[in-house]
């Protein structure tokens, strides 16, 4: 009986893809109060529409964390490029 129910639970958490985070995690929860703040602070400093200075924000962070992303890869393209040919010179000249 008990080998039953390790089962049952064991297909339940394979099916749910192990989710055991809520669909809004508390750091995106942030997030998104952070960038509707600013968007309300440049609607009353700037004017507009507070939609639009949240979009805004939303696709400026997006293009922050799209550049930051492509240079760690570049840094960690170039480390373990440098480290192979480093390995290479290393034993061709043992």
């Amino acid at each position: 009986m008990h080998k039953k129910n390790v089962v049952i639970m064991k297909a339940t958490r394979e099916t749910n893809g192990n989710k055991s985070l809520p669909n809004l995690p508390l750091h995106k929860f942030v997030g998104v109060a952070v960038r509707f703040s600013l968007a309300a602070l440049g609607t009353s400093l700037y004017g507009g529409s507070l939609l639009v200075w949240f979009v805004g924000l939303w696709l400026a962070w997006n293009f922050l964390v799209g550049v930051v992303r492509f240079l760690w890869v570049c840094l960690v393209f170039l480390f373990a490029f440098v480290s192979v040919v480093a390995f290479i010179v290393w034993v061709l000249t043992l």
